[in-house]
């Protein structure tokens, strides 16, 4: 009974109120309010009005989570891109370089030609010797084998001179030298030849292997000169180095032994002619031959 009075009184307060009140009234839902009175009548022991629904335990916190507005939450922003890091500074050596003026790409043409034009410059700085045709030019290369003994300029050494005319002393006749270069100084003192020049030498007559040995340049000995050669390297020693005359006192001997159309350099040049015959090829020559003999004297 008390609980029935406690309901009548609220109903009665609750209507009351909505008369009497001039402030704004705040209207409760009918579903709230049904759900309310079952609970109370629950609690109570009572039962509830069969149109209200039992309230179920969490029915209330999804009935006001779904009446509330869900918030938004809003979305973080993405993130910036990380880019790479800034590049190292230069040091002062790479920094100083970037900075210096480079060569202009057309330059490089004419620096590209530099050592052909230094080259030239040199070649035209250069002295050019001439080389003489004919017996005189293929002796005075001859004679770099000579010059170990006798001097690159005929001044004697461990052989004997041949420069300021001493050659032409000890070979008055140039047959003479032929023979005596032809066999060397071994094959002469073999055959009992001591005196391979001029025996009435001014000075002295030149004694075989008195100086050392003449190295035998003929084929026939097993040397290394053709007899062509031989006359080339005698013509050098006489007319270039021993001061023969080729336009004087010794033109003849130049015409017809040393000169480039002479008959000896041709016919030995050319085969037709060796020193066994070519005294033949000279009017008034004296035989070379190939075999040791005895020099003579001017004017014999």
């Amino acid at each position: 009974m008390h609980a029935a009075f406690r309901i009548d009184l609220e109903d009665f307060l609750i209507s009351t109120s909505r008369r009497l009140s001039w402030a704004s009234v705040t209207e409760i839902p009918e579903h709230l309010l049904k759900r309310s009175q079952a609970a109370r009548a629950q609690a109570e022991g009572a039962t509830p009005p069969a149109d209200t629904p039992a309230a179920t335990p969490g029915t209330e916190a999804a009935t006001t989570a779904a009446a509330t507005p869900a918030v938004q939450t809003p979305a973080a922003a993405p993130a910036a891109p990380v880019g790479p890091p800034p590049p190292k500074p230069d040091s002062p050596a790479v920094a100083a370089a970037k900075e210096r003026k480079k060569i202009p790409f057309w330059a490089f043409a004419t620096l590209s030609t530099l050592p052909l034009w230094a080259f030239m410059y040199v070649r035209a700085l250069t002295p050019t010797t001439e080389r003489i045709p004919g017996p005189l030019g293929d002796g005075a290369v001859l004679f770099n084998g000579c010059s170990t003994c006798h001097g690159s300029k005929g001044e004697g050494g461990v052989g004997y001179q041949f420069s300021q005319g001493e050659v032409l002393k000890t070979f008055p006749h140039i047959e003479d030298q032929l023979r005596w270069v032809y066999g060397g100084s071994d094959a002469y003192a073999t055959a009992g030849v001591q005196i391979y020049g001029d025996p009435k030498r001014a000075g002295g007559a030149h004694i075989t292997k008195a100086k050392g040995t003449m190295p035998q340049q003929g084929e026939k000995f097993g040397g290394p000169l053709t007899e062509a050669q031989i006359l080339a390297v005698v013509c050098h020693e006489r007319f270039t180095l021993g001061g023969a005359d080729p336009v004087g006192t010794n033109q003849k001997e130049f015409d017809d032994w040393c000169a480039v159309d002479s008959p000896a350099w041709t016919a030995l040049e050319d085969g037709s002619a060796t020193f066994d015959d070519i005294n033949t090829k000279v009017p008034g020559a004296i035989k070379v031959g190939t075999e040791p003999a005895a020099g003579s004297s001017a004017g014999s």
